[in-house]
């Protein structure tokens, strides 16, 4: 499994049960020991939705990802999980079960990373961090839902990583080249259906492979499983993390300002949009 790629099932959407968690299974099911020989380590097991054990297990480069087994043990599910209304349990389960990463340590390493700012320049009421590949469909709506945000006081920096699509690298070295230009140029022109960000990517110098290499580390190390991964600070001065796109409901205390009306149709599956108040 590549470090963030999303690993699509062919099984039909299970329903959402509340995850709990068990004591270590007696035995090893057999559909786990293929993975155990091979170098991954387990860590801990859950009660997974619809009948299903979950499996966090840590691979030999540090990674951890969850497995899941049949009722009998003889079947492994390895990849994303989603409910019927498409929401990845994968990465609840990672930020509930997994050994959690030091974030104030990831955000210092965030703060030395390779971004493309947006928003608020000057003297900014918040900053975000978002890494962000530029053929996520997920990180185009983020960037959509942000505008009211960034208009009111929000800086975002956006930390470019390339691995969703071939030519995702490329884009995302384009975009260490153009700044926020480019960035706009790539999100105003994103190609929704094709899911693909609406901008060039040019050959890769080594300076920007370097960077956009220490970038995929980072979101490794930061246990982001795909785009967009979020980083912020609470009200107490905490760094915290959200995987994926929030909703809409969320984006006041990631952003650290009031809530901002929203009523792009876009982002309608995400919460309750509201219209802009008369002037």
């Amino acid at each position: 499994m590549a470090r963030a790629a999303v690993v699509l099932l062919a099984l039909p959407l299970l329903g959402a049960a509340p995850a709990q968690p068990s004591a270590p299974a007696p035995t090893t099911p057999a559909a786990l020991r293929f993975p155990l020989q091979h170098g991954y380590h387990m860590i801990r097991n859950f009660q997974a939705a619809s009948g299903l054990t979950g499996w966090v297990v840590q691979s030999v480069d540090g990674e951890y990802s969850v497995f899941y087994t049949t009722a009998d043990g003889q079947t492994l599910i390895a990849g994303d999980l989603l409910t019927s209304e498409g929401d990845n349990l994968t990465d609840r389960y990672l930020d509930q079960y997994a050994p959690a990463a030091d974030l104030s340590k990831i955000w210092a390493r965030f703060e030395k990373a390779g971004t493309i700012i947006a928003g608020t320049h000057s003297n900014p009421k918040s900053v975000i961090y978002v890494i962000m590949d530029p053929n996520c469909i997920f990180c185009h709506l983020l960037w959509i839902a942000l505008k009211p945000y960034e208009a009111a006081g929000l800086q975002v920096r956006w930390v470019p990583v390339g691995f969703l699509h071939h030519d995702s690298a490329a884009k995302a070295a384009a975009l260490l080249k153009g700044g926020e230009g480019a960035f706009t140029q790539l999100q105003q022109n994103f190609d929704e259906k094709a899911e693909s960000g609406g901008i060039a990517g040019i050959p890769i110098p080594p300076e920007f492979k370097t960077t956009l290499e220490r970038n995929l580390a980072l979101m490794h190390d930061a246990h982001v499983q795909g785009t967009p991964g979020i980083f912020y600070k609470d009200a107490a001065g905490t760094v915290r993390r959200q995987s994926g796109m929030p909703s809409l409901e969320e984006l006041p205390d990631i952003t650290g300002l009031p809530a901002q009306p929203e009523s792009n149709r876009e982002l309608a599956r995400f919460g309750e949009l509201t219209a802009n108040p008369p002037h």
